[in-house]
């Protein structure tokens, strides 16, 4: 969900790791590709909820996916947005796109999720919770991004499909 608004002395480190390629390049050495899927996955530390966080300046950390909105449209804009919603509804995905990682309210947000977290098939609805199945998917690809999709496939297989009647 949300953040602690930024301070003034965090919104300027912000900045400047936002600008700073090595700390750029540090943050998309924990982001890989996983086939079949569209987000863009965390493989660093994660938070209680299972998002990323990521380590910007000294004793200063962020969810790593508002660092990634940051870079694509500034501070500013993170500092005037509520929370980031995840359409894909992945709390690991990197992706800054209307069908990914968003601005959003914290209603709109819990509206959204208490919504498509009764769909079939939804992550929403994963039987081990966000934090276990995020640090799952996370030790996954951090051996082999091809591990994810073969769990996300046979979590689709358990929970995600009609059983047959007869």
């Amino acid at each position: 969900m949300g953040a602690r608004r930024l301070d003034e002395e965090g919104s300027a480190l912000l900045s400047a790791a936002v600008a700073d390629a090595d700390t750029v390049a540090r943050r998309e050495r924990k982001i890989v590709r996983v086939a079949g899927s569209d987000c863009r996955w965390w493989t660093g530390a994660i938070s209680g909820r299972g998002h990323g966080r990521f380590w910007f300046a000294p004793d200063r950390v962020i969810i790593a996916h508002r660092f990634g909105f940051a870079q694509v449209h500034g501070v500013e804009a993170l500092a005037a947005t509520e929370v980031l919603g995840h359409r894909c509804d992945n709390p690991l995905c990197q992706r800054v796109h209307p069908e990914h990682v968003v601005a959003s309210t914290y209603v709109e947000n819990r509206r959204e999720w208490a919504i498509r977290r009764a769909l079939t098939g939804s992550p929403l609805g994963d039987p081990r919770g966000a934090r276990r199945r995020a640090r799952e998917l996370r030790d996954l690809a951090r051996k082999d991004p091809q591990l994810v999709a073969a769990d996300l496939r046979r979590l689709t297989r358990i929970f995600g499909e009609q059983l047959k009647l007869w």
